[in-house]
């Protein structure tokens, strides 16, 4: 029994990371000249998600400060909206969880910044609220979401979407594409 369960997860994976299509590389070859066009131009990266999400942001924040794969090149701007524990209980307790990141991107975002937001389905408030706020701000945006793409999928300059909107998968997903978009980035601007 255990061996169908994992065959039947190994080939709900298999069709989700079925990702060749022009509808899924387009968005992600956009948004990597755009975010490495911000950092030339001595702009930053803001980002956001919950949950998983969250650790997303964190995780490629982490390798855009850092490195990918030239470990000599000086770090690039980047801000997870995330990260900051007191940042987010307080803006939390005193504005509503729906305003955690639209708060900071009024604080920290600037008019040609970028801001990548993830939600696996593609409506989480606090997350359209962000977006929004990103635009009032003339920010660049980038969504990453599930297939369907939710509210989301209609503010962004750019609309990644992954090909499931299982949440599990979608944000598995997503770590595949931000690893390949930060390793476009640095080979645009740093490359070895």
């Amino acid at each position: 029994m255990e061996k169908t369960i994992f065959a039947t997860n190994f080939e709900r994976l298999k069709e989700s990371v079925n990702t060749a299509g022009r509808e899924y590389y387009e968005p992600a070859e956009q948004c990597a000249r755009l975010t490495a066009e911000a950092f030339l131009q001595g702009n930053k990266l803001l980002l956001c998600g919950n949950g998983g999400s969250a650790s997303t942001a964190s995780h490629i924040t982490n390798d855009f400060i850092g490195h990918m794969k030239n470990w000599e090149r000086d770090g690039y701007p980047a801000i997870a909206l995330t990260a900051d524990i007191s940042v987010l209980t307080a803006l939390s307790n005193d504005f509503g969880y729906d305003q955690v990141f639209a708060k900071q991107v009024v604080a920290l975002g600037k008019p040609k910044d970028v801001l990548w937001a993830f939600s696996g389905s593609g409506n989480s408030q606090n997350i359209l609220l962000a977006v929004n706020k990103a635009k009032e701000k003339q920010m660049k945006t980038v969504v990453f979401t599930g297939k369907n793409g939710g509210k989301l999928k209609e503010l962004a300059d750019v609309w990644i979407p992954v090909n499931t909107d299982e949440l599990m998968l979608a944000e598995a997903l997503h770590l595949f594409y931000i690893h390949s978009i930060a390793e476009t980035i640095e080979q645009i601007i740093s490359p070895l």
